[in-house]
């Protein structure tokens, strides 16, 4: 027997992993796992009028808003959605956008992974990233096998601007009032499915794997 087609979101706090998880379910199913922070690079590198949109907003600081957002989505839809599934990661982050992407794909499953602030706050002040690759390392969870550089290209790792305390709990405020809600939304569908985000990688993901497959999407 098969198992169910996955058409999976992802969400949680800031720290809680969910990009991690995304991937390990990515490789599992073998179905694609998409990022916002990706869609929205693609529009800017290919120097559209929506990701020069985005650009301005990122330069100010700011969210772009939920009709950019959506349009982007919108646009790229094609790409994102496979015979097999797919898995998106940082969007949507609020009920507005939720309710927009059901009107162009339905989700059924939504992930809450959970963490305490203070956890979010522990992990994101001790990360580090890849000036080159981007990648990400922790100085305590998952250190680099090379001090101070990245262990897959060897370049310098950095503490991003973004990752001060100060500016971690305000991230995790908004997260709170706008994000969060995306529960109680995915839980009126039936499709919400949570689990504990302060369990270590391979726990957690043992966790969504045996949940999953209660679900019928593991075969």
């Amino acid at each position: 027997m098969g198992r169910k087609r996955l058409q999976a979101i992802l969400f949680g706090p800031q720290g809680c992993g969910k990009g991690t998880q995304g991937q390990l379910l990515s490789d599992r199913f073998g179905i694609p796992l998409f990022g916002s922070g990706d869609m929205f690079r693609a529009e800017i590198e290919a120097n559209t009028p929506l990701g020069s949109l985005v650009k301005e907003y990122v330069a100010r600081g700011m969210l772009a808003p939920d009709e950019v957002v959506n349009a982007i989505f919108k646009k790229r839809l094609k790409e994102i959605v496979s015979e097999k599934g797919f898995l998106l990661e940082g969007y949507p982050r609020n009920v507005d956008q939720a309710e927009s992407l059901d009107r162009l794909v339905k989700i059924n499953l939504a992930i809450h992974i959970k963490i305490s602030d203070e956890e979010a706050v522990k992990r994101l002040m001790g990360r580090r990233q890849c000036v080159f690759c981007r990648s990400i390392f922790h100085i305590e969870e998952a250190p680099s096998a090379l001090p101070g550089r990245c262990a897959l290209c060897g370049h310098p790792l950095i503490k991003r601007e973004d990752d001060r305390e100060d500016i971690i709990r305000q991230r995790l405020v908004a997260y709170h009032f706008m994000t969060e809600p995306m529960a109680a939304y995915y839980r009126k569908q039936g499709v919400l499915l949570v689990v504990n985000g302060a369990q270590p990688i391979p726990f957690l993901f043992e966790e969504l794997i045996r949940k999953m497959a209660r679900l019928g999407f593991v075969a």
